[in-house]
Parts: structure tokens; C-alpha cells; sequence
């Protein structure tokens, strides 16, 4: 682990020695919008994360949750972990094999899952740009082709179809609108078309059939939080603006899609409010409606993954390591 400075939020193949763990840690544009509150969801509590921290990445693998880096009271984290939700259990894996970092992004395309860029709080390299792929099978760790924009915090991170996508984040001299795809069969970067919402840091993204979805987020100097909701279609490299988020603005909030829709919940917004609704977009009608509220305290920078018909939502701060598993009754 790196302790941070501060926090806010060429091909190389090199295989990382891998350590095998039998840690096992159990426990328990724009359209109107439905307010609505659905009265049939449900939140419940599952087995908590061993250790509490925020701006970690989380992502699924073959009805497996997993989350890895991360902050924890000041310190840049490169731990990785598996959830089994038949069993509600963790189980440590080898450690993230790229340093210690705060504010990665992570994905999963077909078995493997993958994490790359961030924070870790020491010059010249604190604003990262590696990018590092994930075996469940043999449990290690590869590294892949650095990505292609500029090292960068709290970007955003969707794959769709065969192929991951890394767009938007902030560094120390820029906030960023490029948008880049990732081919893990060649091993290769390609810009894709801009985002067309304003620069921006700190949103959510998920990813619903074929088509990618990013909104909210904070425009970084200024702190002015944002609602705008886009689509993007890798078939037409393009972007479609869909109505705003209806929750208001915030950022570092939380996401995940089950069953066709997207979901989107907790964070903050600038003037100091906390929040713990959730909405749910429906891309057939381009609506948003309100459902249940989660059920931990509010909390900013949590991590949100999906396995099956089921999302998951837990960590963040401040000192949060609960879990809670959300579903549609």
C-alpha cells in the first residue's frame, strides 16, 4: 500500500507472479421522468467487505463479483478480492499487480476482467496510465498495453460486446472528453468519437445490450455538478443524448445494469448534500423512475457491480464496508 500525497477523487506482456490466497472471509432529449417510488424492490444485507475504503473497482466474471484498489484512510491500495454470492463470501486473490492506486477504472470482457488508470499520490507517475488484465482461472495477473490517453483519476470504465472502453477523468492540468476503445485480441487502443457532454470527472457509466451509457459527474475547477445522461453506439461511433439523470445533480455516484435497465444511485453534489436514492433508466422509453432507497447510509465513491438479475452496491465513504444486494421482486 502507498500512503497518498492527497486525495481528490508500448506493448509489454509481462506475467506478474502470482500468489494463490484461501483467505475466505463470510459474514453476514429528455423526457419526462416517473417520480414515483417502486414499493416492490429490495435492498439486502450481505456478507461485509473485509475493509472499508472508497473509489475502488468492481466488475463480474462468471456469476463472480470482484473489487480491488482503491483508499483507506490515506492509503492507495492494491488488494483484490471475489465475491461468491451463493455462498455470501470473500475470498482474497492475488494482489492487483500494477502499484497501489485510488480511482481506477475496471471492466470485465468474457472471462477476464481488467483495471487501469488512477491515482497513487507520488510524482512524476501519480496520474496513472497502465492497464492490467485479470485471470480467475489461473488467479493472475498480465500486463497489457498502456492506454492511449493521458494518465488520468476517475474516469470512466464499460465494456460492450468484446471490447472495453475507457473515457473522461481529470489529472492535474486537464479534465478530459476523449474516448477510447480497448480490442483485448490484438492488444490495442483506438480513439473512438468525443463525448459531446462537457469535460467532466467522478461520473457513472454501465452498459445495457449493445449500448454504452455515461452521465453525471462534476466539471472539475469550478465544481459544478452535472445530470446530462448519453449513449453511445460503437456500432456508429456515435453519441446520442438521452434525457438527464432524474435524481439531480451529483457525482461519484454508484451503478450497474440488471435485466435491461440501468441503475443509478448515492454520491454527492458540491453544495454539500449526500445522497442515497436510486433510479433506474429504462432505454426502451427513455425514462427514469425512482425506486427504493439503498439501504446503507448515504455515501459517496462506492463500487456497484451486477452478477445475474441482481446489482450490488457497498464500500465508499466514509469507512463503509457493508454490502447490499438490490433486486426487482
Amino acid at each position: 500500500m502507498k500512503k497518498l500525497m492527497f486525495l481528490s477523487l508500448a506493448s509489454i506482456f509481462l506475467l506478474h507472479s502470482c500468489k494463490e490466497s484461501d483467505q475466505t472471509y463470510l459474514d453476514l432529449q429528455n423526457t419526462q421522468s416517473s417520480t414515483t417510488l417502486t414499493i416492490n424492490d429490495s435492498w439486502i444485507r450481505k456478507a461485509d467487505f473485509r475493509f472499508s475504503r472508497s473509489y475502488s473497482v468492481g466488475f463480474s466474471i462468471n456469476g463472480k463479483g470482484y473489487i480491488g484498489t482503491g483508499a483507506s484512510d490515506g492509503e492507495a491500495l492494491n488488494d483484490f478480492w471475489e465475491y461468491d454470492p451463493i455462498s455470501d463470501s470473500w475470498t482474497q486473490k492475488a494482489d492487483f499487480a500494477g502499484i497501489a492506486r485510488t480511482g481506477a477504472v475496471g471492466f470485465s470482457i468474457s472471462n477476464k476482467g481488467y483495471i487501469g488508470t488512477g491515482y497513487n499520490g507520488y510524482s512524476p507517475d501519480e496520474y496513472l496510465k497502465d492497464f492490467w488484465e485479470y485471470s480467475p482461472v489461473t488467479n493472475c495477473w498480465t500486463k497489457k498495453a498502456n492506454f492511449k490517453g493521458n494518465g488520468r483519476i476517475s474516469a470512466v470504465g464499460l465494456s460492450i460486446g468484446d471490447k472495453g472502453y475507457i473515457g473522461t477523468g481529470r489529472n492535474s492540468t486537464s479534465v478530459n472528453t476523449d474516448f477510447w476503445e480497448y480490442n483485448p485480441k490484438t492488444n490495442s487502443w483506438l480513439q473512438k468519437a468525443e463525448f459531446p457532454g462537457r469535460a467532466r470527472s467522478e461520473a457513472t457509466a454501465f452498459t445495457i445490450s449493445d449500448k454504452g451509457y455515461v452521465g453525471t459527474g462534476y466539471t472539475g475547477s469550478n465544481y459544478e455538478d452535472l445530470t446530462d445522461f448519453w449513449e453511445y453506439n460503437p456500432a456508429t461511433d456515435s453519441w446520442t443524448r438521452k434525457a438527464d439523470f432524474a435524481g439531480g445533480e451529483r457525482s461519484t455516484a454508484t451503478s450497474f445494469s440488471v435485466d435491461g435497465f440501468g441503475y443509478i444511485g448515492t454520491g454527492l453534489n458540491h453544495s454539500g448534500k449526500f445522497f442515497k436514492d436510486f433510479w433506474a433508466y429504462n432505454p426502451l422509453t427513455n425514462t427514469w423512475v425512482q425506486k427504493a432507497d439503498f439501504a446503507g447510509e448515504v455515501r459517496t465513491a462506492a463500487t456497484g457491480f451486477s452478477i445475474g438479475n441482481k446489482g450490488y452496491v457497498g464500500l465508499g465513504d466514509d469507512n463503509n464496508k457493508d454490502l447490499w444486494q438490490f433486486s426487482e421482486d
